[in-house]
């Protein structure tokens, strides 16, 4: 599974996705049909056969069944990833292996340590400075970065300064496609999308342009399961990797394909769409509650 999806809320991974349910968390399954009952304060999707969920707000680790196989004691939990898991506990960072065994306790060395790909992480030193550290907490590649993405493909997305051009590094930290472009996303099945002077491309791992998408879109998502979202004019719609318009921009929120679906909402009515658009299930939007309303959740979704 590509690294920017693993863990995601919405996202279906190994047959379930991670969903609000009234005001606690659970997981459906491919017919929309609940599958592990919503009892969580928090829940990400399933990675490796296990997924994180917050009991009372501390983190732990269920098995595809809803079994809590780690106990629901850390402030924060990232999904696992080749093996591996960041967790937080009373401020400090550890990475911990399936068996909640510490692999390496960062104490406060890093502020925030992100997923494995390639045998790489990122790791963020102070506020911003974000460089990659090995399996064993070696930093690897010097924090010089102001925003570095885990590797896809190989190659890892990174901005060298707030205001500074993207560009993609190798396992090495080698610039492989110079910083040059003004908003770009990381690879996916082979190509990233660019922008560079408003125009948008699909580009390959050389840096070289595979597909002209131009100016109609405002925004473009990395290619899953051969379609990208992309945004126009406030509204989503789906693209080919030649830059086809498959599905109408014409939904107020559309998430990346996992599975051969993707969440929607067009409308008072949301669900799962396949790749023609068309919705595999669905149901009405839930009106956000007074609680809701109050604490600022005008869009809080619920399944």
């Amino acid at each position: 599974m590509n690294s920017a999806i693993i863990g995601s809320p919405w996202v279906f991974s190994e047959g379930m996705a991670a969903v609000v349910i009234k005001n606690h968390m659970g997981f459906i399954n491919r017919n929309g049909n609940v599958e592990i009952e919503p009892k969580f304060t928090g829940a990400d999707g399933f990675s490796e056969g296990l997924a994180a969920v917050a009991v009372k707000n501390k983190y732990g680790f269920i098995d595809r069944y809803g079994t809590m196989v780690l106990e629901p004691k850390y402030d924060f939990a990232l999904a696992f990833s080749e093996g591996l898991a960041t967790v937080q506990i009373e401020n400090q960072l550890q990475i911990i292996d399936k068996a909640g065994n510490v692999v390496v306790d960062f104490g406060e060395e890093y502020t925030d340590v992100g997923l494995f790909s390639c045998g790489l992480a990122t790791a963020e030193v102070g506020f911003n400075n974000n460089g990659f550290i090995d399996r064993s907490g070696k930093m690897v590649i010097e924090p010089k970065f102001f925003m570095a993405f885990p590797f896809i493909d190989g190659l890892a997305l990174v901005t060298l300064t707030e205001d500074g051009k993207s560009g993609f590094i190798d396992t090495t930290g080698r610039f492989v496609i110079q910083p040059q472009f003004d908003e770009a996303e990381s690879f996916s099945e082979g190509v990233a999308p660019v922008n560079k002077d408003g125009v948008w491309s699909f580009i390959d791992k050389n840096g070289a342009e595979v597909t002209r998408l131009g100016d109609r879109f405002d925004y473009v998502m990395p290619l899953y399961e051969g379609y990208s979202r992309v945004e126009m004019d406030g509204k989503y719609g789906i693209i080919d990797k030649e830059g086809n318009l498959l599905v109408d921009a014409k939904f107020d929120n559309l998430n990346i394909f996992s599975e051969g679906l993707a969440y929607a909402r067009i409308g008072d009515t949301h669900g799962y769409i396949n790749y023609s658009g068309n919705f595999e299930f669905q149901k009405p939007v839930t009106k956000p509650t007074l609680i809701d309303k109050l604490r600022g959740r005008k869009d809080w979704l619920r399944w």
